[in-house]
């Protein structure tokens, strides 16, 4: 009976400790649940059996999930894959009775891939850059929980309400801020938490030509904050002109000037234009070159193109963009566009439909 009810025991501990760190995967579970079930069932102790039959059924909202929680891997400067961004948020304990110094879990929900995600934030003083930076996959997240160590070591929580869930956004190659939140006790083991909007404080180690973001947003809004590998993104939003060089062949060249315009209407979304300008101008250079590639077959290719598009608050991409009308019928160009568009990031917390009108000109 002895080593039935240490299975039992151990059983008991591993269920538990699925709720506070996560320490045992459901497969390990699943050990613990058949060795119980066949030591005990040995000796005859079928209300044992009954007990471990209905811990394991309860143990987690009454069956594994489908996707266990994982933990988010820290972002060190390198290049993001082209689905991947990253957050930070700056957490500061408050109306607590002395000075607190610890770490906050904070568990986001993907509402892309149905799955949770769990790491540990350090405090970071104020002003200064984020102690840490997350990377995970672009979309729109849930914020589930924040658990918090108090001064007495006691553990507080704090947990989504169902009625008015909080949501932030992480877009592809950005870096998404979620500002300061204050920590604060409520009742004997809760947590409180104010949510605050922060202006940036990401600073790039790097030169702007080899760093790995291209801007950073409000994870809240979606409106970009600061242009990192943008270049002057915001200050020339949807006119910009660069000079070029065309190859001819391998041994001539030609320099002309290229002139490329564009302007966003989202009719009854237009106080979100800027931001969608911004991020186009910061992957102006990609989208030039669809431009440049069509120049090499037709020299004297200009002439505008409207496209029609729709954003996905979800995705936070431009889902689809489709020809309206336009003088350019340069398919391959037209078709290097949508491409391209469709893999911007697009800081919008809401699903748009609106035009966006490329002007192309060269000399």
């Amino acid at each position: 009976m002895n080593l039935c009810i240490i299975d039992v025991l151990e059983l008991a501990v591993s269920l538990s400790l699925i709720w506070s760190a996560m320490f045992y995967s459901w497969s390990q579970i699943n050990y613990f649940v058949e060795a119980a079930v066949s030591r005990c069932s040995r000796l005859g102790s079928s209300w044992i059996i009954g007990m471990i039959i209905i811990a394991a059924s309860t143990g987690y909202g009454g069956a594994p999930p489908e996707n266990p929680v994982k933990g988010v891997k820290s972002w060190n400067g390198e290049f993001f894959r082209k689905k991947e961004g990253g957050l930070f948020v700056n957490i500061r304990p408050t109306g607590f009775p002395s000075r607190v110094v610890g770490n906050a879990q904070i568990t986001l929900y993907g509402i892309i891939e149905k799955q949770s995600y769990v790491f540990l934030n350090a405090q970071t003083e104020e002003g200064a850059p984020p102690h840490d930076v997350w990377k995970v996959s672009s979309g729109k997240y849930r914020i589930e929980s924040v658990e918090f160590v108090d001064h007495k070591g006691k553990k507080r929580r704090w947990s989504r309400d169902p009625k008015s869930p909080m949501f932030v956004i992480v877009s592809r190659l950005m870096l998404s801020n979620l500002g300061l939140w204050e920590l604060s006790p409520r009742g004997e083991n809760e947590l409180a938490i104010k949510f605050l909007m922060a202006p940036n404080t990401y600073q790039e180690k790097v030169s702007v030509n080899d760093s790995a973001v291209v801007a950073v947003i409000s994870g809240f809004t979606g409106t970009i904050q600061a242009v990192i590998g943008g270049k002057n993104a915001i200050k020339g939003a949807g006119n910009t002109s660069e000079r070029n060089v065309i190859q001819m062949n391998e041994n001539a060249s030609v320099t002309r000037d290229i002139d490329m315009h564009y302007r966003v209407e989202l009719f009854k979304h237009q106080k979100h234009a800027k931001s969608l300008l911004a991020s186009i101008t910061a992957f102006d250079r990609n989208l030039r070159g669809c431009y440049l590639a069509a120049l090499e077959l037709d020299f004297q290719l200009k002439g505008d193109l409207v496209f029609h598009i729709l954003t996905s608050s979800i995705t936070g991409t431009i889902r689809q963009a489709k020809k309206n009308r336009g003088s350019i019928a340069n398919a391959g160009m037209i078709d290097c566009l949508i491409t391209e568009l469709q893999q911007i990031p697009m800081p919008v917390q809401e699903n748009m439909i609106g035009e966006l009108t490329f002007s192309f000109n060269v000399k």
